[in-house]
């Protein structure tokens, strides 16, 4: 059974990517095989997911499995989903015409600078992506802001399309998961995005 989800119309414009980013849910989503089965209900049997260590690490994803000591994933493989946990952190989706990128970003990504390190990384002209930072904790409750942050970061790397969705975890309970409001009791959102 699909969980609750959400897309995003820039990204929905590119009918050459799929994408979706779960909301929250009732289910177990730190239970062994959440996420296989996640994938599976979107029609997908086999996936790339990131370690996620809070740093800058971007790997370069040619088969399925787990990335080690990475918070980023870029690929050119087509029907090759990349998946990335979250629960405050920023989804930061990134299209070009022929590669994908999906970056975890919270406060030590984003003082690292993860997004220049996974631009560098992408095999396309920072010019020709489209970037989409998804629900992610606000400055209303957090001491860095997030949101202008990887903005910036996003156009000193060269992107000039850039969407924010400015939609605060924190605020929202009832349709997202929040580390720091739920004082790390909580599930996590998931953000998938594939070439077709």
């Amino acid at each position: 059974m699909t969980p609750p989800f959400e897309t995003f119309a820039p990204l929905t414009a590119q009918p050459h990517i799929f994408h979706a980013f779960t909301q929250r849910t009732t289910a177990d989503t730190k239970a062994g095989d959440y996420e296989q089965n996640l994938v599976r209900s979107f029609g997908y049997e086999h996936f790339a997911r990131a370690e996620q260590t809070h740093g800058n690490g971007v790997a370069l994803v040619t088969k399925p499995g787990t990335y080690l000591a990475v918070d980023a994933l870029v690929t050119t493989a087509p029907c090759l989903p990349l998946l990335i946990r979250y629960a405050d952190c920023a989804p930061i989706f990134l299209v070009a015409p022929q590669a994908i990128g999906l970056i975890h970003s919270g406060k030590k990504g984003t003082l690292t600078n993860v997004v220049a390190a996974t631009v560098a990384a992408m095999p396309a002209r920072p010019a020709d992506i489209l970037a989409l930072i998804g629900p992610s904790i606000g400055p209303c409750h957090y001491d860095l802001d997030l949101w202008t942050s990887i903005e910036n970061q996003l156009r000193a790397a060269g992107v000039r399309t850039i969407h924010n969705e400015r939609r605060c975890t924190a605020c929202h309970l009832e349709n997202y998961f929040s580390y720091r409001s739920e004082r790390g009791k909580t599930g996590r959102m998931f953000a998938l995005l594939a070439l077709r």
